[in-house]
């Protein structure tokens, strides 16, 4: 029968540390994910020895982190470890870890066929950590989306390093200071994807009819600034002052749809405005035609969102618990974002528990939108494990 298991170590020395994770952990499991924030990457090698030779389980991997994520606690710039180990009856494990090197040898499908071993029609789903630097994560995604079309890809970029080469990934024996290490699993069972972007729209949806890349000069046929100037004048006045801190735009992921509600966009920042083009600059690559809506964000706007997300998926699923969950939040939510301890993990328990839960806080999340799978930045990417394939992913 599935079923997981968490534990959190606050201590500091690699075999206290494995004592406690592995505190009554004397059984059989199929998969564990080890997240560590304040050691160096030589006692985290030494966690990961350790705790190998304690616990009987087929795969474990995990990563270097700036905070950590228990079933009822956020442990924030401090050294903590958090466990999550769980039984998957059934279900096919299959590891992988990719560098850049490699995957530019990607060259058509059938590459990709090969180095997961898996076929689109088995229906995998992907938990994936990677480092953020010297991998260009745009494009693995871009391809996983052509290949897998339909298939959710989870996780989180490390985030225990601010340079390239010192965070610390693992899986199984193997430990790396860059690309990706994650899995794929094919079998019956249900993994139910919740992705919280914290934002609300504002104003109304446009069409827009002229960009490049990242850079788009009109909405509707007039200049962005100009659209984004009115949207704001009609603002309230506590938009507006959000606004002025960031101001955000969602990408409908449907352009079809006429009542756009929460999930339905992809919410990108907009990082530069030109004055003399009247063009916005945002972080993704836009096209004529797309719909799109000005978003902003708040603690309390965050708040709200990922508690309807979470309500709407239990109630779709008939009040159904999970038997575990991935959280995966971005390092500017947690005390930051919402000035108080514990804010995101606690809801999700009240909302879907209670469920043995392990995540961490990342330098960027990876979650599906609209079918399709992205990178995202102040969002909580959560993974669902049900034992029966009974919900949409």
């Amino acid at each position: 029968m599935m079923n997981f298991t968490n534990q959190i170590s606050t201590a500091t020395d690699p075999a206290k540390i494995v004592d406690e994770l592995a505190q009554g952990k004397a059984e059989d499991y199929n998969i564990g994910f080890l997240f560590v924030s304040g050691l160096s990457n030589t006692a985290m090698a030494e966690v990961i020895a350790l705790l190998r030779k304690r616990l009987k389980v087929d795969h474990l991997l995990g990563c270097t982190c700036a905070g950590i994520i228990g079933s009822e606690a956020e442990i924030e710039r401090l050294p903590a470890s958090t466990l999550i180990l769980g039984k998957l009856p059934g279900v096919k494990i299959l590891p992988f870890s990719l560098n850049q090197t490699q995957f530019d040898d990607f060259q058509q499908v059938d590459d990709w066929l090969q180095f997961f071993n898996v076929f689109p029609n088995e229906n995998p789903k992907f938990l994936i950590l990677p480092d953020p630097f010297l991998f260009d994560m745009h494009e693995f995604l871009s391809g996983l989306n052509q290949v897998y079309p339909g298939c959710p890809v989870i996780g989180g970029l490390a985030s225990g390093a601010m340079q390239p080469r010192e965070n610390l990934l693992f899986i199984n024996n193997e430990s790396f200071e860059e690309g990706i290490v994650g899995v794929a699993l094919v079998g019956n069972f249900s993994v139910s994807t919740i992705v919280s972007q914290g934002c609300r729209p504002i104003g109304q949806s446009y069409i827009v009819t002229r960009a490049e890349n990242n850079i788009i000069y009109t909405l509707a046929g007039r200049p962005f600034i100009q659209v984004l100037e009115e949207v704001l004048q009609k603002a309230t006045a506590r938009d507006r002052l959000l606004a002025q801190e960031a101001i955000f735009l969602g990408i409908a992921m449907d352009e079809y749809t006429h009542n756009f509600k929460r999930g339905d966009f992809l919410i990108r920042t907009v990082i530069a405005l030109d004055q003399s083009t009247g063009a916005g600059v945002i972080t993704d690559y836009a096209k004529a035609g797309q719909t799109v809506q000005f978003h902003v964000r708040d603690a309390e706007t965050a708040t709200e969102d990922l508690n309807e997300l979470l309500l709407s998926h239990r109630k779709k699923e008939q009040n159904k618990k999970p038997l575990g969950a991935l959280v995966f939040s971005c390092n500017g939510r947690g005390e930051n974002l919402f000035r108080e301890k514990n804010h995101d993990i606690s809801i999700i328990q009240k909302c879907v528990g209670p469920v043995p839960a392990a995540g961490f806080f990342c330098a960027g999340e990876i979650g599906p939108v609209g079918g399709s799978n992205f990178l995202h930045g102040f969002t909580n990417s959560i993974a669902l494990f049900y034992p029966e394939e009974e919900t949409a992913a």
